[in-house]
């Protein structure tokens, strides 16, 4: 570096000392009385009379004039020596070259050589120099530097008196270096309850993040064109972005401060938490390049609130704007209450209405960007059902108070009707314990008198946890835990159910008595897929939603979980099982296949994300896993608790709301011990094309296939 430095000063001194060559011109034409500048090359001409016999002129003229009636003219605009002054070349010979420029008119009279040397700007030795054969006019050398420093090269007329250039050329084969800074990242202390920072990598960038990375040089001789850095995970591909100089009025400390702005979601990222590799790479003028590099660590964690003395079973529900409504018990579902958080972790409300066992439901956007939030509460003995007001968390109770220890809401709600801006919203819900099995429908805007507002019917069967509904169009279908599934609708007149179908979930086929206890369902193409359990017997099995016929099965080789229909590779059904397996059905062939989840029991629905990624939560070490395919890992975070309730994805959003384009997805993970977990992965939201990409089907748990599942931008 010093060598560089010295050459650099070295040139500096020696241009000092330099006057404009002659016969150049700038841009305004400086050429004098008759003179025409040539802009393009910067040079000057006069335009030569016709020349005559030499010998008419007296004195005669030199070979490098030209006799005219009014005497000796220059015969020659300029001697151009290239590379030009100032130049900057590097190890090896160089190629340069000497021009003798005609006048306009002049007869063309080129010497067979010119004279070349060349010197160190000290004095020393200047390297060796070899003429080549000339081309009208031109005339090309080699030379070869002795080493690094600022030399003289000058080419001249091979007569005394004749036209001579020098330039002065920089010497430089030491390739630049560059300085990688990552500034550390503050992601904030706890507020609320709610921690931002990775507890395992503190200072660690988010996944979401833009990084401004900064490059710093003292190479004075840097070509700032190409120099560009490359973020990637280690031996991976990554993303490429230029440095931009430091913008004028910031200090920099060195010759050079530029910074290069990289997104950390771009580069392939098969870890939760760790490094990233910033590879800079840049040359010098004379095409020395130099490289260098720095570690950003990166993490997929962006926040986690904690919930003092909760316990979390029910699925968050996700509102409009991306709010997570989450719902707690404490432990005995006897108390509990809703909160909601905005899509950054802070808490904009909490109801403590009682427990929430089932999971939450989000209805339509209202005037004023109000939404209601359904739900079922336990206080006590006291069960009771309505909505909550998404501004402030009020709740208005749509049935009566069901005072009784053995009646709980135990599967989650599900939205009936979706007209886009209706005012009318009907959901569904079942009180298990209560008169065996009580249906009922919420309806708020409903004529103001309870058999309205609340119509119910007896005596449909309880659907036990983790049970939940499918809505299709003005009815529902369910599991009831006599071991049916069957489908209710709400009548004409709104005040009560009407049996649509009823179909026994058989075990055995040659024994109608023993009958599956269903668990949860998923929707799809007109039919209704679920796993029923009897003691060692397991099925997934699927029904049309209309119950024009009876079930079809598909034997597994364990107790099945949830499951969620994705769209890799057509349509696939998947659950998890208890012997640590998954089971995955093709519904386009009927083809099975069990995966293996490394003793991790799988009990909550997959997660189908957007570029095929499907996300699980474990019931035996809480591991959540992000799958692709299902049967590879492509990393996993322990949260350090079991998962209760299924996960949810929705897009990257600002504090507000709105979402954020172009971002990676926000995973939500609720584990038993009563935390939330934000994560970063690479789906940009729930995959539009499955047709049941989650438990109750999308992010506001609609439990209903017609619900549009949304993009993110």
């Amino acid at each position: 570096m010093y060598r560089k430095v010295l050459a650099t000063m070295l040139l500096l001194g020696a241009l000092s000392g330099c006057s404009k060559e002659l016969g150049t011109c700038g841009p305004n034409g400086e050429c004098g009385a008759g003179g025409v500048c040539d802009v393009a090359r910067n040079l000057c001409y006069t335009v030569v009379e016709a020349e005559i016999d030499g010998g008419a002129c007296t004195p005669a003229c030199a070979p490098y004039e030209a006799c005219t009636s009014r005497g000796c003219a220059p015969r020659y605009a300029a001697l151009t020596v290239t590379p030009g002054d100032g130049g900057v070349v590097g190890a090896g010979a160089v190629s340069v070259q000497a021009e003798l420029v005609l006048q306009p008119g002049a007869a063309a009279n080129f010497p067979e050589t010119l004279d070349f040397r060349v010197v160190r700007s000290d004095g020393g030795v200047g390297g060796t120099l070899t003429a080549g054969p000339r081309t009208a006019g031109v005339y090309p050398a080699q030379w070869t530097p002795p080493g690094d420093g600022v030399f003289l090269l000058t080419a001249a007329y091979p007569q005394s008196g004749g036209p001579s250039t020098t330039v002065h050329l920089s010497v430089d084969t030491t390739p630049p270096t560059f300085t990688v800074t990552v500034p550390t990242a503050d992601a904030g202390a706890v507020a609320g309850g709610t921690s931002y920072a990775d507890p395992s990598l503190p200072t660690a960038w988010r996944r979401d993040q833009v990084v401004p990375v900064q490059i710093r040089t003292n190479e004075l001789n840097l070509d700032p064109s190409p120099l560009t850095v490359v973020l990637r995970t280690d031996g991976g591909t990554g993303s490429t972005v230029n440095v931009v100089a430091f913008a004028q009025g910031e200090p920099c400390d060195a010759g050079f401060c530029g910074v290069a702005r990289m997104n950390l979601w771009e580069p392939p990222f098969d870890a939760f938490r760790g490094p990233m590799v910033v590879e800079v790479r840049g040359q010098d003028r004379a095409g020395n390049v130099g490289t260098s590099s720095g570690v950003v660590n990166v993490t997929r964690w962006k926040w986690r609130h904690d919930i003092a003395g909760a316990t979390i079973t029910a699925t968050p529900a996700l509102g409009n704007t991306g709010v997570v409504y989450v719902g707690t018990t404490n432990g005995s579902d006897n108390d509990g209450q809703l909160l909601a958080l905005s899509p950054n972790g802070r808490v904009l409300w909490a109801a403590s209405g009682g427990a929430v066992v089932a999971s939450p439901t989000v209805g339509n956007v209202q005037d004023g960007g109000v939404e209601r939030v359904y739900a079922a509460l336990r206080k006590g003995s006291v069960s009771r059902v309505g909505f909550f007001d998404s501004a402030d968390g009020g709740f208005t109770a749509a049935c009566n108070d069901v005072n009784s220890t053995s009646v709980l809401v135990q599967s989650s709600l599900a939205f009936a009707q979706l007209s886009a801006g209706s005012a009318s919203e009907t959901v569904y819900g079942v009180y298990s314990g209560r008169a065996g099995g009580t249906i009922f429908a919420i309806r708020p805007e409903a004529e103001n008198d309870v058999v309205f507002r609340c119509p119910i019917t007896t005596a449909v069967g309880d659907v036990s946890a983790p049970g939940n509904m499918v809505a299709s169009g003005n009815a529902v279908v369910f599991g009831s835990s006599d071991g049916r599934l069957k489908s209710y609708a709400l009548d004409t007149t709104g005040t009560s159910f009407t049996p649509q179908w009823s179909q026994p979930l058989v075990a055995v086929a040659t024994d109608p008595s023993t009958l599956l206890q269903p668990s949860s369902l998923a929707a799809a193409g007109g039919a209704v897929y679920g796993g029923g359990n009897l003691g060692g017997l397991s099925k997934l099995f699927s029904a049309p939603l209309d119950g024009g016929q009876p079930p079809a099965y598909f034997p597994t080789a364990s107790v099945i979980g949830n499951p969620s229909i994705g769209n890799m590779s057509g349509n696939v059904a998947v659950a998890g099982l208890e012997n640590a397996r998954l089971f995955s059905l093709s519904i386009s062939d009927g083809g099975t296949q069990s995966i293996d989840t490394a003793g991790e029991v799988i009990r909550s629905a997959p997660v189908w994300g957007s570029d095929g990624y499907v996300y699980t939560g474990g019931a035996t070490s809480g591991a959540i896993q992000a799958r692709r395919p299902l049967g590879n890992v492509a990393w996993q975070f322990e949260p350090g608790s079991t998962i209760g309730a299924s996960l949810t994805l929705d897009c990257n959003r600002q504090p507000e709301g709105s979402a954020i384009s172009g971002l990676p997805g926000v995973l939500y993970a609720a584990t038993r011990d009563g935390k939330v977990h934000a994560i970063v992965v690479d789906s940009r939201g729930l995959d539009t094309s499955a047709p049941w990409p989650k438990y109750q089907h999308d992010a506001r748990n609609t439990g209903n296939p017609s619900t549009p599942i949304s993009s993110c931008p």
